[in-house]
């Protein structure tokens, strides 16, 4: 009668263990990219941790020191990236202002005399004028309503915000116990797997800050440095710019690059939007197709294809914490299946010899 009662609460065990977990993930849901990406983060901020825990007393100390060093270069990055566009945001609405009050829309002239140059008809030049006029009042227009949906939704920013902070310390300094705590849950026959699974997740992690944060320095670097000697203003906020834009799926810098060439094209400023399609064309493919791949795959065996894929459908689903749940996740997937058809290849060399 006993052991049939234990068989009978041993089968019951992992139903609510599963009924508990889906219960817990609709709760997280609104928030479970923030945690995720939370734990990420704190993996570089333990590695940073571990570094500083000698020179300090505390683990809570170091873990959070560990989190403020991570934060300075978001935060120098957001810094200029801010008093730049305040910049050219006062720049513009003192240009708005005078073409208002000289009656007129936009102070565009230049572009007409650029079309007109093309030698084009009287009427499909001013066709062509007015469609890029219409296009940067769009432009601008879109702009002016991004600020206003960001602005309206800063109070959820800040909720998201704030649980990335708490995810990142407590997975920071806690990350040791969860460890232990799955390795008490796994069983003993499966803990090879998992520590090969584990061991590939760590080379992922490696493989995704410097294969996503170092090629956009660099792209960023090396940008600045062309938009300076081809004399555009604003060189920092450029950089900055095209090196985020290195993030966003398939388009890339090009969305920078692309804009401010043909801008200066049309403007009458031929060479200088050519010269940077050029050396953009050049900097993008050199940053995009051989060194990330190559620092990448340094840290890991995993396809590069895998990191592309988890590059772009994390971005396109998740946003930019995607850029690193994405691969993560498969590349999580891609270890388990090559440690579990490992398994099964020497598995079934063993059934042959036997």
């Amino acid at each position: 009668m006993i052991s049939h009662i234990k068989k009978m609460y041993s089968s019951t065990i992992f139903p609510l263990l599963l009924l508990l977990t889906i219960l817990s993930l609709g709760v997280l849901t609104p928030i479970i990219t923030m945690v995720i990406f939370g734990a990420i983060l704190a993996y570089y901020v333990r590695f940073i941790a571990r570094k500083i825990k000698p020179y300090v007393k505390y683990d809570t100390l170091a873990v959070v020191l560990g989190m403020i060093i991570l934060a300075i270069p978001i935060a120098l990055l957001l810094y200029f990236t801010i008093i730049q566009l305040l910049s050219i945001s006062g720049a513009l609405l003192g240009s708005l202002q005078q073409a208002t009050a000289d009656n007129s829309t936009m102070n565009l002239n230049s572009i007409n005399d650029a079309v007109q140059n093309l030698g084009l008809s009287p009427s499909v030049s001013g066709n062509i004028a007015d469609a890029i006029k219409s296009g940067i009042l769009q432009l601008l227009s879109a702009i002016t309503n991004s600020i206003i949906t960001i602005a309206s939704s800063i109070p959820a920013l800040a909720a998201q915000i704030l649980i990335l902070i708490f995810s990142i310390f407590y997975f920071a300094r806690d990350g040791g116990k969860i460890v232990r705590y799955i390795k008490d849950v796994v069983p003993d026959k499966d803990k090879d797997f998992y520590r090969e699974v584990i061991k590939g997740a760590d080379d992922v992690l490696k493989s995704i800050i410097v294969g996503n944060i170092i090629p956009a320095a660099i792209l960023g670097l090396l940008s600045g440095v062309v938009y300076y000697f081809l004399g555009y203003p604003y060189v920092i906020l450029l950089a900055i710019v095209s090196g985020i834009a290195m993030f966003i799926p398939i388009i890339g810098p090009w969305i920078v690059y692309g804009v401010i060439g043909l801008f200066s094209i049309l403007t009458g400023n031929t060479a200088q939007g050519v010269l940077l399609i050029f050396f953009g064309w050049i900097i993008e493919t050199t940053t995009d197709f051989y060194i990330r791949p190559r620092i990448s795959v340094r840290y890991s065996e995993v396809h590069p294809l895998v990191f592309l894929l988890g590059f772009i459908y994390g971005a396109v689903t998740m946003g930019i914490p995607g850029l690193f749940i994405g691969p993560l996740i498969l590349g999580i997937t891609y270890a388990a299946y090559k440690v579990y058809r490992q398994e099964r290849v020497k598995s079934k060399a063993q059934d042959k010899k036997a």
